[in-house]
Formats: C-alpha cells, structure tokens, sequence
C-alpha cells in the first residue's frame, strides 16, 4: 500500500514508544475523529453553541458514508449507540409469539445473546449451535431449525477466534425457510469488505470503536424496507418523527427510511467524530485494507509458528480474518506473556486463555516483529 506512510501519520500512538495490535478491543484515536471533536467543542463551547443542525448534517453525512462502506442506500441505514443498542432495537421491535425460536451460536460475544436472551420470559426459546471456533454453516442450522424457527442470530467475524462466517449463504439458507438473518458485524467492517447487495442480511447491527476506529458510544444499523415495515420502534421520540420540528403534532408519522429509529437527540460528540473514521476508511479502500490486513496476520502466522506457537485461528480463505488467535506451547503461560507484553508496551488481548493479535491496515511488519521477539523469549 503506497500511501501507508501517510494515514500511519493519522495515528499519533504510532509516534510513541508502543505498539498497539489491539483493534479487537479498541480503536485509537487518529487526527481525523480528534479535528472533528475539537471542531464541536470550538462550537460548543462558544462560536456555534446551538449546532444542532450542524450534527443532523453530520448524521446523514456518517449513514452516508457508513452505507457507501457496506455497498447499501442510505435510507436502510440509521446510527445507535453500539451493537447491543441495534440488536435490542430488533429483539423488541418484533412482534413475538411463544413457541417461536431463535439459532445463535453458544459462543457468541454477549451483545448478541442478551437481547435475545431476554426474550425467554415471553415464551421464545433459544437453540445454540456449538461447534468449533464459532463457526455457523447452513449445515449446523439444519440440526436445529424446526418449523417455529423465525430468525438466526450470528457473528461475521467471531471476537473469540476471528473466525468469519459466510453471511451470503446463511442469508440463503434463511430466507428460502422464511427465516430473517440478522448479523453482528462489529468484528469485520472497517477490516474486511462486505457488500450487502450480495450477502443479503436482512439486519446488522455494530458499533465502530473497534476496526471502523470510531469513539465509542456510536454505531449503526442496516434493515431492510421489507424488515422494517414489521419493526415498530421499541422507542418512541421526536427525531424519528416525518415533520421533527413540528413539535406539537403528536399524530404525524413516522420517517420512512431507517432515520425512525433515531428517536432522540444523538451522541453528538461520537456523530461528528464517526465522520473522521469513516472519511479514513474510505480513503483508504475497503479492498487495499481487507489485503493489507491479511497480509499482516498471515506474517504473523509465519513468524510464530517459527516460534513453536500454536495457531487458534482457522487461516483458510474464505474463513481468515484481522482477528489471529495464538498459543504459546505451554497455554498456561499465556495469561503471564499477555502481562509481561503490556508491561513492554506492546498491546494485545487475553480471551479464553488464548492471545489474541489483531493488527490494522496501518500497522507494519516491524512491530509484528517487536512482538514475536518478545514472545520468543517468553
């Protein structure tokens, strides 16, 4: 990637003592998301103290932007707070029956297990997958569909071993069984491309503080028309009103695109900031970033193996994401190397008694091997 001298040049962090592989967890800061948060404070804080329709523009800009991202109009797309906020939206906003039943894989990160979890006092059951590495296949659905069946809950990419799931076929699969797919795509986009004009998820849902290198506290959905037209919003409020400054007309309806979801006042602070992140990645290319990712995990996956480490991680095409999971010969030692590596200032996560490596399009192979020299003697 020619250019990756210049957005590295967007990550201060990369100027310190450090190296930061953590994007599984967290994003940095880069100049991009700080001007746009210093120009909303400059505002706030005295030229511009009313801004309210400056950050509306700022939000049609980001679902703009965010549906360029994923290859979807602009009108399916609304902002929320995180995933969990999304997926509450679409749990609630069914309308359910009990008998009715859900598929979801047993290992799920929990902000797509607990909106649906908490569906069970009214009657909907839960079936989880529990096959290896989070994986979900049109097969594993097979064992447990049943004919009260209505939707499938899944990860793209799953945080625990970065494996990705095909959302074209599981989308596939559900729809010929009148069955709706909806996607927690918070662990690949900003990382991988996904173009939803052929995968055909009928929701997602993510949050961007992680690979989309958002602040936190913002995310976004994608819905369907067909989906949306069985979706009441589970929160009622002005913003998501046809006519929102008509204060006192109680009776009008509902926005028709996705923007009836954002019922109130945003997270204006993190709506402005997105804008940079998103300016970032669009820049850059989802296809050269996806590439350069890829071709960073796989050096790793070259140079630890070198070291006796074993990989967690399914590294086939088609499966391989930014998310590498590793193991020293001894797992026991694992939780010991991840302290001793922070203390050297080299940042990475401990998830199930595994190391989990998850370097960004800007990360380089020197501090791929700043890393595995440290573990090497570890």
């Amino acid at each position: 990637m020619s250019n990756l001298t210049d957005y590295r040049n967007e990550f201060p962090h990369t100027e310190m003592d450090m190296v930061y592989l953590d994007h599984a967890a967290v994003s940095p800061m880069n100049n991009r998301v700080k001007a746009n948060l210093d120009q909303y404070i400059r505002q706030a804080q005295g030229e511009k103290i009313e801004n309210w329709f400056d950050t509306m523009d700022m939000a049609i800009a980001a679902r703009e932007k965010f549906g360029r991202l994923i290859n979807a109009p602009m009108e399916r797309i609304a902002a929320v707070r995180n995933t969990t906020d999304g997926l509450v939206l679409l749990a609630r906003g069914l309308q359910w029956e009990p008998g009715d039943r859900i598929i979801l894989h047993k290992m799920e990160f929990p902000s797509n297990v607990y909106p649906w979890w908490d569906l069970q006092p009214y009657g909907v059951e839960l079936d989880f997958i529990e096959s290896g590495l989070g994986r979900v296949t049109p097969a594993d659905l097979d064992e447990l569909v049943t004919d009260r069946t209505r939707l499938v809950a899944v990860s793209w990419v799953q945080y625990f071993s970065g494996y990705k799931n095909d959302i074209k076929a599981l989308a596939d699969w559900c729809h010929e069984r009148n069955i709706l797919l909806a996607v927690d795509a918070m662990q690949g986009l900003g990382a991988l491309q996904f173009d939803q004009s052929l995968a055909g998820a009928d929701f997602i849902a993510t949050g961007t503080s992680k690979w989309l290198l958002g602040p936190q506290g913002v995310g976004f959905i994608y819905i369907t028309e067909e989906l949306q037209e069985k979706i009441h919003p589970p929160h009622l409020g002005w913003q998501g009103r046809e006519s929102l400054l008509d204060f006192h007309k109680y009776d009008q309806p509902l926005k028709a695109d996705a923007a009836r979801y954002e019922f109130a006042t945003p997270f204006s602070l993190g709506i402005w900031g997105v804008n940079g992140a998103l300016d970032v990645l669009l820049e850059a290319g989802p296809e050269q970033i996806e590439t350069r990712i890829i071709e960073l995990t796989d050096y790793l996956v070259r140079q630890l193996v070198t070291r006796n480490y074993r990989i967690i991680s399914d590294r086939r095409e088609g499966v391989k994401s930014g998310i590498l999971f590793a193991s020293n010969p001894d797992p026991a030692r694992n939780q010991q190397i991840f302290e001793i590596l922070r203390q050297r200032q080299i940042f990475i996560s401990f998830r199930n008694g595994n190391l989990r490596i998850a370097p960004h399009f800007y990360s380089t192979e020197a501090e791929l091997d700043r890393l595995v020299e440290a573990v090497s003697y570890l």
